[in-house]
């Protein structure tokens, strides 16, 4: 089973200095790069595999958050079939994040692939 973590867990995190990877799965990288929590990884989903396993083992551990929860569900869920041992997802989206006055940044220009 997958662990899902509150908004404000990962905050506190964060805050904390906590070593993750932290990731966008959302399918539409240039939303995710104007607006996002501060160092994310905008992977879109159909990559997820491909660019998580270039950059880092599958004993990494990964917080994924998305468009919807259900979206950063399936993706945990998909890293979990295959092989990734520390997955969680964020039970929460960008804009629930915003809403508690969290921050976030750009990184744009940073990511200029096209979806």
């Amino acid at each position: 089973m997958i662990n899902g973590i509150e908004i404000d867990e990962l905050k506190e995190r964060i805050d904390r200095g906590d070593s993750f990877v932290l990731a966008n799965a959302s399918s539409n990288v240039t939303v995710c790069a104007m607006d996002a929590i501060k160092g994310t990884y905008c992977i879109p989903r159909r990559q997820l595999l491909g660019q998580l396993g270039a950059l880092f083992p599958k004993s990494a551990h990964v917080v994924l958050y998305c468009v919807t929860v259900e979206c950063a569900e399936e993706a945990a869920k998909e890293l979990d079939e295959h092989g990734y041992t520390n997955v969680e997802f964020v039970k929460g989206t960008l804009g629930e994040w915003k809403d508690k006055g969290y921050p976030t940044e750009s990184l744009w220009p940073a990511y200029d692939w096209h979806d």
